[in-house]
């Protein structure tokens, strides 16, 4: 099966913009909140949180508790923006790029002798050494696979700047050691979900036939979802 998809992942994006601009926040944990509230939750947080467990989705007081000393910035959309631009600009000199599935991630689809192992790895190492050029604050972490779905898995694979390929021989046992909410479309309610149906594992989801997926999700989904994990490019 080709590799059909490679993903564009920056990591702690929202911090690293406020970390870049704001020289006395560099190196620092750091949460960018939408608002300045003890009862709103963190948005995006830095690498340096995310050392003592804060990530995006964790509430302001919890994040207090674990570091009291956290720096909470007010989240800046347009200056966000500005820098995606520019980064999906420094991307598209290397390759043609998709939508942009979030304001830090992006889609590129390879054709051709790209999806050949070895030129779709250049082209990411391509990308990674000129984000690391013009833009020596933030790092990109890269995933390449048979289709979208399981190249945002890989981008998740080995943060901060990771590049992980998965193949059709890499399927399903490199996904193993994952757990359920680490695939997109999983969430608490999904997850509670399969684990009533006897899904508690990564390994055990993998292995379970379509039909039961199908009835896990309680609709079509889950054959999608049955697919996808094995490579399928799906519209």
């Amino acid at each position: 099966m080709t590799l059909r998809c490679l993903y564009v992942d920056f990591n702690s994006f929202f911090a690293s913009v406020e970390q870049e601009d704001r020289a006395e926040l560099r190196g620092k944990p750091v949460g960018v909140v939408p608002v300045q509230s003890m009862t709103t939750c963190c948005i995006a947080a830095s690498v340096e949180a995310k050392q003592y467990g804060i990530g995006t989705g964790t509430l302001v007081s919890e994040a207090m508790e674990k570091f009291p000393d956290i720096a909470l910035v007010e989240a800046r959309p347009a200056r966000y923006v500005e820098v995606h631009h520019q980064l999906m600009d420094a991307i598209q000199d290397c390759i043609p790029h998709g939508q942009a599935a979030s304001i830090d991630e992006v889609p590129c689809w390879l054709i051709g002798r790209e999806r050949q192992r070895d030129h779709a790895v250049e082209i990411a190492r391509r990308i990674k050494r000129r984000i690391a050029d013009e833009f020596e604050w933030i790092r990109c972490s890269i995933g390449i696979a048979p289709n979208r779905f399981l190249a945002k898995t890989a981008s998740d694979m080995h943060k901060r700047d990771g590049l992980t390929v998965l193949e059709a021989g890499d399927l399903p046992h490199a996904l193993h050691a994952l757990e359920l909410r680490d695939l997109c479309g999983i969430g608490p309610s999904m997850e509670r979900r399969l684990r009533a149906a006897g899904i508690d594992t990564v390994a055990q989801l993998c292995a379970a036939s379509r039909e039961r997926l199908r009835l896990a999700w309680g609709s079509v989904e889950g054959e999608r979802f049955w697919m996808q994990l094995r490579g399928h490019d799906l519209p």
